[in-house]
């Protein structure tokens, strides 16, 4: 029962994710580099904020096959040596047999997570003009920070873990506001090519692991994609109050 609850949870925080993707943090970024290039008074001939995006798509993307190509020709050099330790084992009458270590991936997409997330939150500081609350602003952080919760309260992380996540988190957006006032063009324009780079990351990690591992199981498909659907629109009217 505990489990069905929070992959249900896990699928109203995947929605929250996917409208926070698409609806939020494409379009800031995009606006943003394009006014950079404005302000520097260069006409862009080729799509240079959606290259550096793909950039931190494929930096994943490659990182994570090197990793499993690692992981591959070390279960393979393990292998060999199994069925050596097996053969022995025969000749001596007494097979013994061990299962073979299977590494997940989980805790470097859900870090690669945390780290945009903790990017995005301190670029937001930097574009506040003034501390004042935004209702608007608190309603998506704390939507986006209880999705967070559920996605690695379901991956079995351990406490201690997810709650250094949470105060990184909370720690992103103060220090955005402490360092706002630094406005050369070009340290903002560093700024919005790395926010470029961790855009790309967090797309792959919504697109390729979030959303694949809440639908990936058979049961309750439908309500899954319900539940899906209801988080992206709870998102979207939290965008909608800000306009």
């Amino acid at each position: 029962m505990l489990d069905t609850c929070l992959s249900f949870l896990s699928c109203l925080s995947a929605g929250v994710f996917l409208a926070s993707c698409l609806l939020d943090i494409i379009p800031n970024y995009l606006t943003e580099m394009r006014e950079h290039f404005t302000e520097l008074g260069v006409t862009l001939r080729f799509p240079v904020p959606e290259f550096i995006m793909a950039v931190g798509f494929l930096f994943l993307l490659v990182m994570e096959e090197l990793i499993l190509a690692l992981r591959d020709e070390c279960e393979r050099q393990h292998r060999q040596k199994e069925e050596r330790d097996e053969k022995e084992a025969l000749l001596l009458c007494s097979p013994t047999f061990r299962p073979r270590p299977d590494p997940s991936l989980a805790p470097i997409r859900f870090s690669v997570l945390l780290l945009s997330l903790c990017l995005f939150s301190i670029f937001q500081g930097f574009s506040v003009d003034e501390v004042r609350l935004h209702p608007d602003l608190l309603l998506r952080t704390s939507l986006v920070t209880c999705s967070l919760v559920f996605l690695l309260a379901q991956s079995q992380m351990r406490r201690s873990v997810v709650s250094v996540c949470l105060l990184m988190l909370s720690l992103a957006f103060p220090l955005g506001l402490a360092l706002r006032h630094t406005h050369k063009h070009t340290l903002r324009l560093a700024r919005s090519t790395l926010e470029g780079v961790s855009v790309g990351s967090f797309i792959y990690v919504v697109f390729m692991d979030v959303i694949p591992r809440v639908t990936s199981a058979k049961e309750h498909r439908i309500s899954k994609v319900t539940l899906i659907l209801t988080g992206f629109s709870v998102l979207t009217v939290a965008l909608l109050l800000k306009t």
